[in-house]
């Protein structure tokens, strides 16, 4: 990317947070504009909310134990993402694809009943906000309900909890979702972006989203959003700067939300000298923050210690900030795939060495995360069943 035209805006006193830029035909990155600010962004959306029924669950693992609670209460699942699986010669599979990933957001059980597919099976009522399906491919869109399939239920941390036949209401007709609105404040009017403005395309741009350090770094990137430019004027910061609006019509999986905007302010000022500055922040803060992290290949001591603060250990985000501090500093993570305790086979990162790992105050994690697992039967706590694996990997755990 020409960084060149970044600086030269900076000397103009421009308060740089963003800079859309485009990719060329030889990889190199051209700057479309940099801008002050964003609105429309850090907006909590209410989600769509449908009523599902899991028919046929099998009476195994917490699936069952949310079942037996649903007679009594609504019972809260949080996220939980469903895997569709069918035959690959399926007249539905969908270019090859014999997989359709689905995610149902804040899913709430609110009835439990007998099932008519069988003894033993019962089906739940849950009402969710539904997003999907995704292949592998990472294509979306309206697809054809297999007749039969596997469908597996994951809970927020991935651990399947459970299984049914079929799920009714997830294949069916919903209203394609509204584009995202956008307003970019303070923007440099360069020949790129003006001659899009005079020659506006009606399929919009594939543009990247640079989200800049107070002293112009990109700390952040937001790949291949489909944008659209729909219009611009004077901008509110006065000057010859611009404000521009445009709509992210696909891309920007991630548009965060209330909880991100102290994360995103927090790193514009630079990478955090201090540990612990997340802990104040809630899940879906912390969560955001680990977006910011970088890796920590090669930072890792062999055959030295490390000392994890777990005074903050109050969620899975927060262990894993947590450890990204113990063993590269503030404004790390663990370069690892924590998709292995799920049993992915990519078998996890190998460790630069081993090493000893100091987890104090362990017992607030234990605490906290006494009802969280990632194992099937929900019989295995989180921490314990991290520590397996840590040590598996050659790192030895001391809990304190």
């Amino acid at each position: 990317m020409r960084f060149e035209e970044v600086v030269w805006a900076r000397q103009r006193d421009i308060p740089l947070r963003y800079a859309l830029v485009s990719e060329e035909w030889d990889g190199e990155r051209t700057l479309w504009t940099p801008c002050a600010d964003m609105d429309g962004l850090f907006v909590d959306r209410v989600p769509r909310r449908e009523t599902l029924t899991l028919v046929g669950c099998r009476p195994t693992g917490r699936l069952l134990k949310a079942a037996d609670r649903a007679r009594r209460e609504p019972v809260e699942l949080g996220h939980l993402f469903v895997p569709v699986e069918f035959p690959d010669d399926h007249p539905d599979a969908w270019d090859g694809w014999w997989v359709h990933y689905w995610d149902l957001d804040e899913a709430v059980v609110v009835g439990s009943r007998p099932s008519a597919l069988g003894p033993g099976l019962f089906d739940l009522v849950l009402e969710a906000g539904v997003v999907g399906p995704t292949t592998p491919t990472g294509r979306t869109g309206a697809v054809g309900e297999p007749e039969s399939a596997e469908i597996g239920i994951h809970n927020g941390t991935g651990s399947r909890i459970g299984e049914c036949r079929r799920i009714e209401g997830l294949y069916t007709e919903r209203p394609e979702p509204e584009p995202e609105p956008l307003r970019l404040v303070g923007c440099e009017p360069t020949d790129r972006l003006l001659a899009r403005l005079v020659h506006p395309r009606a399929d919009g741009d594939r543009l990247d989203l640079l989200v800049l350090d107070r002293t112009g770094r990109p700390i952040r990137t937001e790949e291949n959003l489909h944008l659209q430019i729909a219009g611009a004027r004077p901008s509110r910061l006065g000057g010859t700067l611009i404000d521009v609006d445009v709509t992210v019509r696909a891309g920007l999986g991630h548009l965060p939300a209330g909880a991100a905007r102290p994360v995103w302010d927090a790193w514009y000022e630079g990478v955090p000298r201090e540990r612990n500055a997340w802990a104040g922040l809630p899940t879906a803060g912390r969560e955001e923050w680990l977006r910011f992290t970088t890796g920590t290949p090669g930072e890792v001591p062999v055959g030295g210690t490390c000392h994890l603060d777990g005074r903050f250990v109050t969620d899975v985000a927060g262990f894993r900030c947590a450890l990204g501090e113990a063993v590269g500093g503030p404004g790390r993570h663990l370069h690892q795939c924590w998709g292995v305790l799920l049993g992915c086979p990519c078998g996890g990162e190998e460790v630069r060495g081993p090493f000893t790992l100091v987890w104090h105050d362990a017992d607030t994690a234990r605490t906290a995360l006494a009802d969280v697992s990632v194992d099937p039967a929900g019989e295995l706590p989180y921490v314990e069943h991290v520590v397996r694996f840590l040590e598996e990997t050659g790192i030895t755990v001391v809990l304190r």
